[in-house]
């Protein structure tokens, strides 16, 4: 649309400075819903293998070591999210170790708060929320440790303890909630609740951790005349999509205006795209975490068994990465082919 339009050309709405804040809110907002769905999908994949690897040592180990490995992987999975979804190695490594320890942590304090609210049911999921409370704030925390600022790891940090404490609220009372009103009995619908309550648990926290990065972690200066992105660090000019600078890895304190933005017509199937690629990425994580787990789980009963189960492990998780960013990729050829053939002259 040109900018001295004065009227939107498909709903007639006078585009002013209000319109314009609506129109940047309902994409802002659409940004947040992303990530939270992120939260959702991981926090579901990795409560169901919690509870399924939890079934399978708790024989071996005892309950503190049983919350602890749980709240790991638990961390592990959530963590992961902002960085698969931007997909890059570096965040998702770091968003997984900090969420591994803040798992760790409140996997450790959950036993002990678990007894001293022993005898008061309505208390219970207070010992959930503090265990993901500790956790989203580790969590929260990764962004701002990359932008490389306390203040943003600081606001990152406590808006993933609320977000964490909310969702591990809500999702333990719904888990509760599930199982004393339905007592759902066959093996497929009680992974389907323990799922559930973990994509609970993630879709709150990374909507509240999303909300304080689009409003201040992420925030930049938008420039409506900017074609390039110059560092105020070391001078060196970027592209309009780079956050941080190629040369010296500060951050770009200038935003490109949507405007410039290269934009398909084809955002649905884009939204697509990058759902399966995130769902490669994810599986990837977990054959990470499930193959070694499995291995020393079967390592203690039968070292041979151990060893095919984790190539098992192994080459199913593989499989299923190279399945979804193939048709990932092949999505994107079909985008990329209908862009050329839109812009080819008739």
């Amino acid at each position: 649309m040109p900018d001295d339009s004065k009227y939107c050309g498909r709903c007639g709405m006078f585009l002013n400075k209000k319109s314009e804040n609506l129109v940047h809110l309902s994409l802002d907002f659409g940004w947040m819903w992303r990530r939270s769905w992120g939260g959702f999908i991981s926090g579901f994949i990795g409560w169901i293998i919690v509870f399924i690897i939890g079934r399978m040592i708790t024989q071996n180990i005892g309950p503190t070591m049983t919350n602890l490995f749980s709240g790991m992987i638990c961390g592990v999975f959530l963590g992961t999210v902002g960085g698969i979804i931007e997909e890059s190695a570096y965040k998702a490594s770091l968003g997984g170790i900090l969420g591994t320890v803040g798992g760790a942590i409140g996997g450790l304090l959950n036993i002990p708060i678990m007894n001293m609210l022993q005898g008061s049911e309505g208390l219970f999921p207070l010992s959930v929320l503090i265990t993901w409370a500790i956790g989203g704030a580790f969590i929260g925390a990764t962004s701002g440790t990359i932008e490389k600022s306390r203040r943003k790891a600081l606001a990152g940090a406590l808006f993933g303890f609320v977000g964490g404490a909310i969702g591990g609220y809500l999702g333990s009372v719904f888990y509760g909630s599930v199982f004393i009103e339905f007592a759902p009995k066959s093996w497929l619908a009680n992974r389907l609740v323990e799922g559930l309550s973990g994509g609970l648990v993630g879709s709150v926290l990374w909507l509240s951790i999303g909300l304080i990065e689009k409003l201040y972690i992420f925030k930049r200066r938008e420039d409506p005349n900017l074609d390039k992105k110059v560092c105020e660090h070391c001078g060196t000019n970027n592209s309009l999509r780079s956050w941080y600078c190629t040369s010296c890895g500060h951050v770009l304190q200038s935003a490109a205006p949507r405007q410039k933005m290269t934009v398909t017509p084809y955002r649905g199937m884009e939204r697509v795209v990058n759902a399966l690629k995130f769902l490669s990425w994810l599986f990837g994580v977990t054959g990470v975490i499930t193959a070694p787990v499995i291995f020393f789980t079967f390592l203690i009963e039968n070292v041979f068994l151990a060893c095919i189960s984790a190539v098992f492990s192994i080459l199913f998780t593989y499989l299923m990465m190279v399945g979804f960013r193939f048709l990932a990729d092949l999505l994107s050829s079909i985008i990329r082919i209908s862009n050329l053939n839109n812009q080819s002259p008739s």
